[in-house]
């Protein structure tokens, strides 16, 4: 199961995310729901690092099944937008496959 695990401040703005995990819905290549979790994330991170000037701290696993995004200013507003439609998105996600994908809000 990939369990993602946001983390909110005060005002509901996203400070930290971690996706962790394979779906294990299909085989490997063939696996939707991974292939839809992160192209969400990554296009998610890549919108942030191309269209505002925030520049957040990235670790992942070269085998995948890890990715952490930490350090997005919660004053940026364009920043937060990308995460909140990003939320939405993984939240549609887990919606239809929640057995294999739990988002987990903190």
């Amino acid at each position: 199961m990939i369990n993602v695990d946001i983390t909110l401040n005060e005002e509901g703005r996203v400070t930290d995310i971690v996706m962790d995990g394979h779906a294990d819905f299909a085989e490997h290549g063939s696996d939707i729901v991974c292939a839809g979790a992160s192209a969400v994330l990554f296009g998610s991170v890549n919108a942030i690092l191309g269209l505002t000037s925030e520049r957040p701290d990235i670790d992942y696993d070269d085998d995948g099944g890890y990715f952490h995004v930490r350090s997005v200013d919660t004053n940026n507003e364009q920043a937060q937008l990308i995460m909140q439609a990003m939320l939405i998105s993984l939240q549609t996600i887990e919606d239809e496959y929640s057995d294999f994908i739990k988002l987990n809000l903190k």
